[in-house]
């Protein structure tokens, strides 16, 4: 059990070092992600910025181009 939790705390504080990382990581997974969406026809576009603001503070912004079906309205 001993060894169990000290390999559990070690990753937690080894994943924290790469904490200035996530931004990159979730734009990575979003990007691959809406990529396949695009493929599939459901979205026309999009565009994905991540920015670290600080200490476990992120700013994401999400610009989708959205296709509409019939039936729908256009403005």
């Amino acid at each position: 059990m001993r060894v169990r939790e000290h390999v559990t705390s070690g990753l937690v504080r080894l994943s924290f070092r790469f904490e200035r990382f996530f931004p990159q990581f979730i734009k990575l997974f979003l990007n691959r992600r809406l990529k396949e969406y695009k493929k599939k026809g459901i979205i026309a576009g999009y565009r994905v910025k991540a920015q670290r603001k600080g200490r476990n503070h992120y700013r994401l912004e999400v610009d989708l181009t959205l296709k509409i079906g019939e039936g729908g309205e256009n403005t």
